[in-house]
């Protein structure tokens, strides 16, 4: 057995060497919502709209400086060089078309190869007076966007290398002031402080658990075996990951301090049994432990694995994944602790101490004198934090779990606030009679209203469609002149506008439309305005469109990974409180058939649903939304917190005694010890994570740890309370 072990360890651990961090956002969509079929069939005709970067450049006394635009120009000239780069362009690049008696006049938009006065006051002025062109610019006028498409990266390292080949190129051009706008940079900022996280915070709540063991147990052989059960099985369960290929994502870099925690509380009541046993010879001993630990911690590692299986009925792979991955590795823990555990346990002398961490045997006597103060506080905190509950909202921010001072997050609010947003925003088109092409007036009509509502009503800042080319067509047909930037309403206008289409360079229609002139598509940046404002501006635009745009001529929709981003937040906190209470039903089932009595089965789950109300009410209160990243909370604290309620009412269950005080002094003395350890350094363990600049990572922290004192709290006083009342009635 010890062999085997060893072997199974060393392969496994071995096999940490491969795993990685994962950054695909995408992964997260849901996999068979209408909205996630229509996005992929979009990116299969345009490809993907977050495949791009926003290149800032700023200068403080303003952008037009001959100087300034012949490096910023030579700058983006040589991206195009940079491996992974599609294509590069910018006002710098663009050139400036007016329709003249003798033919096309075409010259730059901004003169850069050592510029005039006069031409860089000619250039400004046409830039700043015109929408099309504006968009690109500060509302300082003291920096500039240069926008780059690069390849679909779905390796982070491919991305890391083109972003430091982009600032490379910068400081070779002397350009200092330079911010970066994307899915590249962010993605890149999130993986950093995950994997910061995942080994600063696993190694310190490792180092931390060890010292707390060595605390409460004064002995080091006692302190270790807990320890290294809750090693192996991260070794175990990690290994198994990097062994059949998967990476770590945002959820699954919760999996440590899960596992990590559900294991150390199977080896502590373990280790609390061994040293509660009379018994003197170790084979006794063991057998003593196991009568009291076995069964409780079967069924605890049985329901806790089942309420983290119900995961996989939402129909996203990262949250499928974490709830498959945290129910083996749950399973792993409790072999882990009943194999190895033993089998050290078998050639060690544990010694019983005479106190370790007890509940004082006064606890007992004040609950029995106080019990209808008890219960009457329960009730009133739940009655007082329901309130907060109906104050919860789903609402996400991308770069909320960022500190403030992050680059990045200074980065995409300089883009909102100067540039008209950081955010991709798409709507898709299609002509609904396929004899119809996005190029007829009758079809570009409806465009139009689509694109002046986003301009005027949404509002988005900058909008690009067919309806904008039309526009910049029919202004290089009437002279070039900005205020000729705009939509021809006479059939005859449109005619000759329509005619100039070919004539321009093809890159302005680049990706607007695809080659049949079928689709189209609506593409602009907009603000961080949070997941629920954006969803109250889209519900408000769809209704408008609904009244006013004639769907026999053509149809649309929202698209894109923004609005794919926000729909999964929603839908993914939606359905992890779906799986909450999936959780909830399954355990509460087995409880039922394990104690075959509907009253110990609502005892069982009231001390571990109300520290969850007393949570979310909280969370109402404080103004904290639900997001992903806080609705995962519910489901760790759940899992977590109901092991010590099994392991108490087993022990009092199984326990003869007809005097129902004694029972419970009993009780307490064996499973309320191992309850305090657990408790306590598992909410010790996870406050480790208050000291993370990672919203995530801080409110998992936050949230846990508050949870589990909570349930420690309602164990010790309530449970106690409830028990001792069912026996009094039932006798």
């Amino acid at each position: 057995m010890c062999s085997l072990l060893v072997a199974i360890s060393l392969l496994l651990g071995w096999n940490l060497q491969n795993l990685a961090f994962d950054f695909e956002f995408e992964k997260f969509f849901p996999n068979d919502h209408p909205d996630s079929r229509a996005y992929n069939k979009h990116v299969e005709q345009f490809g993907y709209d977050n495949d791009y970067l926003h290149i800032i450049l700023e200068r403080e006394d303003g952008i037009f400086e001959p100087e300034f635009l012949t490096l910023a120009a030579a700058f983006e000239r040589s991206l195009t060089s940079i491996p992974d780069v599609e294509n590069v362009y910018s006002p710098l690049s663009l050139q400036h078309v007016i329709k003249s008696p003798t033919g096309l006049v075409i010259f730059p938009l901004i003169h850069t190869d050592s510029p005039t006065d006069y031409q860089i006051e000619q250039d400004s002025s046409r830039v700043f007076g015109n929408p099309f062109y504006r968009s690109a610019f500060s509302n300082s006028g003291d920096a500039l966007s240069i926008y780059l498409h690069h390849a679909h990266f779905s390796d982070q390292l491919r991305g890391e290398k083109l972003l430091n080949a982009i600032k490379l190129k910068a400081k070779e051009f002397g350009i200092s002031n330079i911010r970066l706008v994307g899915k590249l940079s962010a993605s890149g900022v999130f993986i950093s402080y995950i994997q910061n996280d995942f080994g600063k915070f696993l190694i310190g709540s490792l180092i931390l658990s060890f010292l707390l063991l060595l605390l409460i147990f004064r002995n080091f052989k006692s302190a270790l075996l807990p320890f290294l059960i809750s090693l192996l099985s991260i070794v175990w369960l990690f290994g198994l990951m990097g062994m059949v290929g998967l990476k770590i994502n945002l959820l699954s870099s919760l999996l440590p301090p899960i596992l990590f925690f559900v294991s150390m509380s199977d080896a502590v009541h373990l280790m609390n049994a061994l040293k509660k046993s009379q018994a003197l010879e170790g084979d006794e001993k063991i057998k003593q432990a196991l009568q009291i630990v076995w069964t409780p911690t079967l069924l605890t590692s049985v329901t806790t694995a089942i309420g983290f299986l119900s995961l996989i009925w939402i129909n996203t792979e990262p949250v499928q994944l974490l709830g498959i991955f945290a129910a083996i590795g749950i399973l792993i823990a409790f072999v882990i602790t009943f194999t190895f555990g033993l089998l050290v346990a078998s050639i060690t002398h544990f010694s019983a101490e005479r106190r370790i961490l007890e509940v004082p045997d006064s606890w007992l006597r004040i609950l029995i004198k106080r019990k209808r103060l008890i219960l009457a506080v329960c009730f009133l905190l739940v009655i007082a934090l329901i309130p907060g509950i109906t104050q919860l909202k789903i609402n996400s921010y991308l770069l909320d779990d960022l500190p403030p001072d992050s680059q990045v997050r200074e980065d995409f609010e300089f883009a909102d606030e100067e540039l008209g947003g950081s955010k991709p925003y798409e709507i898709r088109v299609e002509v609904s009679d396929t004899s119809r092409s996005i190029w007829d007036k009758q079809v570009m009509d409806e465009i139009v209203k689509i694109e002046e509502y986003l301009l005027n009503e949404y509002p988005i800042a900058k909008v690009q469609s067919p309806a904008t080319i039309i526009k910049y067509l029919h202004m290089v047909n009437n002279g070039g002149l900005n205020e000729n930037y705009q939509y021809p309403e006479s059939e005859n206008s449109y005619r000759r506008t329509i005619r100039l289409k070919n004539r321009i360079d093809p890159k302005r229609l680049d990706k607007l439309v695809t080659e049949d002139g079928q689709v189209g598509r609506l593409i602009g940046f907009f603000p961080e305005l949070g997941s629920y404002e954006t969803d109250i501006r889209n519900q408000k635009m769809l209704k408008y469109l609904e009244q006013n745009i004639n769907t026999s001529i053509i149809n649309y929709r929202i698209t894109g990974t923004t609005y794919l981003i926000d729909k999964s937040h929603e839908l993914l906190s939606i359905n992890l409180m779906k799986g909450l209470i999936t959780a909830v039903v399954v355990i509460g089932i087995i409880l039922g058939f394990y104690f075959r009595s509907w009253k110990l089965l609502l005892i069982s789950l009231l001390p571990n649903l109300i520290p969850l109300i007393m949570v979310a009410g909280i969370l109402g209160w404080l103004g904290i939304s639900l997001k992903m990243t806080t609705s995962i909370i519910f489901t760790i604290a759940f899992g977590i917190a109901v092991d010590d309620t099994i392991h108490m009412m087993s022990y009092y269950l199984q326990n003869k005694d007809p005097d129902p005080v004694k029972r419970m002094n009993k009780t307490f003395t064996h499973a309320g010890s191992a309850m305090l350890i657990t408790s306590i350094i598992m909410s010790v363990g996870f406050s480790l994570y208050l000291f993370s600049n990672f919203g995530a990572t801080f409110y998992l922290g936050l949230f846990v740890s508050l949870s589990l004192i909570i349930a420690l709290v309602i164990d010790l006083s309530l449970l106690p309370v409830l028990l001792i009342t069912f026996k009094k009635n039932a006798s």
